[in-house]
């Protein structure tokens, strides 16, 4: 989370960038539902070149915020599915940061662009959250001159609103245990891979997955994550997903999705996180661009994608 000003300006104040990833689990290992109402996890997260992107634009002093989304990429479901009012979590952030400074919240608008897939199992809203609290510490910085918060403080006002915001803000590669919001640091992999993210047409309720899950009971051992990994052969051998039965019975045609990523060349083909979006690992870019053509072919969105360690950070 590198402090960049942005360059851009609109009524005398700056317009402020931010970007953020999407997440994939390459390994999602779920324990039982525990006493809390939350299912204990095990997972290994990786970030993406994937990226939603967020702007604060200035408008007229004291007016609303308002909020609209677009996308280039994706299908108009996911546009659609993303809310512009007071129910989207970039605002709930925002309220969040300035009734803690005293501000007003007022004086800009919101802008996202997607990237991430909505409902899709990539934590995208988590990442448009995570871009929003990056935003306004900057926006809050600049035009009312309050403190920059420091990455450790967004880090824990970042546990408020998800499991899965604080590693969008940090990125890379990391161990997320508890409910997935502990998080340990791991080295980018020291070996190429990469990914197709095959997209579908209908979207999966996370909740939904979990109970799912629970009516199936198919939970495995939770396994050290830190090993160091040294070649892509392994890391195909070691990612699973634990809620990937759950997800195929509520929708059926993820299978298929498998299938044609496997017979494109994928050393490992499964569901991300919740779902539906299903995610292939290749050894070849070749291989990949091919897949995601043979995904588009079949009617299906197929986005090659690949690692990557920035976090969410400001543009300048």
């Amino acid at each position: 989370m590198a402090s960049i000003d942005s360059a851009d300006h609109r009524a005398g104040k700056k317009m402020i960038t931010v970007s953020a990833p999407a997440k994939i689990n390459l390994v999602f290992q779920v324990a039982e539902l525990a006493n809390d109402g939350y299912h204990p996890v095990n997972s290994l997260y990786l970030e993406l070149d994937l990226r939603d992107r967020l702007r604060l634009v200035p408008t007229v002093e004291n007016q609303a915020v308002g909020i609209s989304v677009s996308s280039a990429t994706l299908p108009a479901r996911h546009v659609n599915a993303v809310p512009t009012d007071q129910n989207n979590l970039v605002y709930l952030v925002a309220e969040k940061m300035f009734s803690a400074q005293g501000v007003k919240l007022a004086g800009f608008d919101i802008l996202i662009d997607k990237k991430i897939p909505v409902a899709g199992g990539m934590a995208g809203g988590s990442a448009d959250a995570a871009a929003m609290l990056v935003g306004c510490n900057h926006y809050l910085n600049q035009v009312h001159g309050k403190k920059l918060l420091s990455n450790e403080e967004l880090i824990e006002l970042a546990k408020q609103f998800g499991s899965d915001v604080p590693f969008s803000l940090l990125g890379g590669l990391a161990i997320g245990t508890n409910r997935g919001e502990k998080l340990r640091q791991l080295e980018p992999f020291g070996f190429a891979c990469h990914f197709v993210i095959a997209i579908s047409h209908e979207g999966l309720s996370t909740p939904q997955v979990f109970a799912r899950f629970d009516e199936i009971g198919q939970s495995s051992p939770f396994s050290d994550l830190a090993i160091p990994l040294t070649d892509i052969q392994q890391l195909a051998s070691m990612m699973g997903n634990d809620l990937e039965p759950a997800a195929i019975t509520l929708l059926p045609s993820i299978s298929n999705t498998i299938d044609v990523l496997k017979l494109s060349g994928a050393l490992k083909a499964m569901v991300t996180g919740s779902g539906p979006t299903v995610i292939g690992l290749f050894d070849d870019a070749d291989l990949a661009k091919k897949a995601a053509e043979t995904l588009a072919e079949l009617g299906l969105i197929g986005i090659p994608a690949l690692p990557s360690y920035l976090g969410t950070r400001l543009e300048s």
